[in-house]
Parts: structure tokens; sequence; C-alpha cells
């Protein structure tokens, strides 16, 4: 299907979802009366880690197409991961007509254009998921500023082929998962958890076999990143040989600072320093005491 195609079926999607909005609570209601479950999983991710957020369906009717639009309620800490971002040619109508109010512009001042468009692409991954054989599955950002890899909301979008819908089934199965990114944040940032808020009256919506609106209820989820490990420079979450040669190479040989700071401060003496080598040495290779929390950050 080429993107003309899914662009015909997103519009189909979005304007059956608009009608059903405005025909009243009534009509609404009186074409399926079982609401569906949306429902992202609770998790905690490593500072300075790509993590997978879990989106899972119940439903007690099929389930042919799906749009979300999710935003992240704290993105100091996370970021939606952008796969790529591309450039799309899109036919616009442009207004020419800039010499007067707009009130006043008729037909002649609309021409159609070919327009630049930069789109954001983000992760999905669909392996073992509900979704996995969907004929269309696509996962777009905001568009605010393509030239930097952060994002603050995605829009989910999928279709299944008429003849392949999702089965009813009374428990929890796995939708898909979209990826975030967790900033190196250091332990003296207290407040460490977001949220992922989904708004199904706006633009977030299911659909049936039918092209009906499926209601659903949504149960937002939280992410939260752990404290560091002290000691583990490398932000591999585990202390090993490789965070000994990360502070060699941070110390010495101008390499990359650590995600966390402080973790590059093992025997606590604020300051980074040849004695966190001798201290990571002596625990992994001579009993020595556990690294300490570290107190540098970035002095």
């Amino acid at each position: 299907m080429n993107r003309a195609d899914l662009r015909k079926a997103m519009i189909l999607l979005s304007a059956t979802f608009i009608f059903f909005c405005f025909s009243g609570g009534e009509i609404f209601a009186g074409i399926l009366t079982d609401s569906a479950n949306v429902s992202i999983y609770y998790k905690s991710v490593y500072p300075g880690k790509f993590a997978e957020v879990e989106v899972w369906l119940q439903s007690p009717v099929q389930i042919s197409g799906f749009q979300f639009i999710i935003n992240i309620s704290n993105p100091d800490l996370f970021n939606f991961h952008t796969d790529s971002i591309s450039i799309e040619d899109v036919m616009m109508r442009i207004d020419t007509c800039t010499w007067q109010p707009d009130s006043l512009h008729d037909s002649t001042c609309f021409k159609d254009s070919i327009v630049q468009v930069p789109v954001r692409n983000c992760f999905i991954d669909t392996v073992g998921s509900l979704i996995r054989n969907f004929e269309m599955v696509e996962c777009h950002g905001d568009t605010a500023d393509t030239s930097e890899p952060d994002c603050k909301w995605i829009r989910a979008f999928g279709m299944a082929k008429y003849s392949d819908p999702i089965d009813p089934n009374p428990n929890y199965q796995l939708l898909f998962k979209f990826g975030v990114d967790a900033f190196c944040i250091p332990d003296s940032v207290t407040d460490r958890s977001a949220n992922f808020y989904m708004f199904p009256q706006s633009n977030s919506f299911l659909s049936d076999p039918h092209g009906n609106v499926v209601p659903f209820k949504y149960h937002m989820g939280q992410y939260m990143t752990w404290y560091s490990v002290p000691g583990d420079a490398n932000a591999d979450s585990a202390l090993n040989v490789g965070d000994i040669a990360f502070l060699i190479n941070y110390l010495f040989r101008s390499g990359p600072r650590p995600c966390i700071p402080e973790t590059a401060d093992a025997n606590g003496s604020c300051l980074p320093e040849v004695g966190d080598i001798t201290t990571m040495i002596n625990y992994l290779f001579r009993h020595g005491p556990v690294p300490v929390p570290g107190c540098w950050y970035g002095k």
C-alpha cells in the first residue's frame, strides 16, 4: 500500500471517529456498550538507557484499527525515541493572496502545491504483539525541531486487513511497544518519574472491522529512573572491568564523561581521581569494600 492509500485510510478512520463523537452520546453508547481497556505497564529504567514501553489491550470485541496520541508528563526525564527524520512531499492548498484579509479570500486565492514536510519516525516494536500482522503500522512524533532527536509526543497508528482483526479476549495482551530514551540525570534529581498521557476524548481511538468506534478506558502508565550504581562508570547497570577501562579513558585519554557524574566517584571523595580506579580494582579483584555513593556533580 502506497502513501496515498495510507493517507486515505487514516482520513477514513479519523472521519469515522469524529462522526461518532459529534453524533451524540446516545448514538456513541448505542454502538458498543462494552468498553475495551488500554494499559501501559509500570517500569523502572536506568538513566541514560533506551527502554521499550509496553501497551496492552483487553477488548470484548474485534479490533481492526487504532490511533493513539501519547504525551510524556516529564520530558526532562524521558523523550520518545526517534528512529529517523525524513522529508516528505505533501500536496497542500496554499493561500496565494497575501494582499487582503483572510476573510476576503476566494477560491482563486488557493492553489494546489507540493510542500515539503519533515516527518519524525519513532520507534515501534510489533514483534510478538497483536499487531504483528497488521497491514499498516506507523509511529510519528512532533516536528517542532527535527534537527534534534528529542521528541515530546507521538502518534501511533495501525490498521489490520479486513479479514485479520484482533479477536476479543478477556485477558490483557501485548498490543505493541514504543521506545523512550531516559536522560542522564544525576542522583541529586529527586523527581524521577514520568507518566504517559493519552486522551481518548480527542484524537485517540479504537475501531472494529465495520468502522465503528470502540469506547475504551485508558490506564496511565508510569516510568521511573533508577538511582545510579556507585562505580558503574560506563552505565551498563553492572560493576565490571569495563568501568575501570571507562574511568581510565575518561581521566587520562580525554574519553567521554560518565552518563551519571556520581558513578565516576567510586570512593566518595567528591572528585574523579585515580583513587576511584583503585577502589574498583580492590572491589572486583581483591575482595575490597563496595564502592560508596559518590558526591561529585561534575565539579
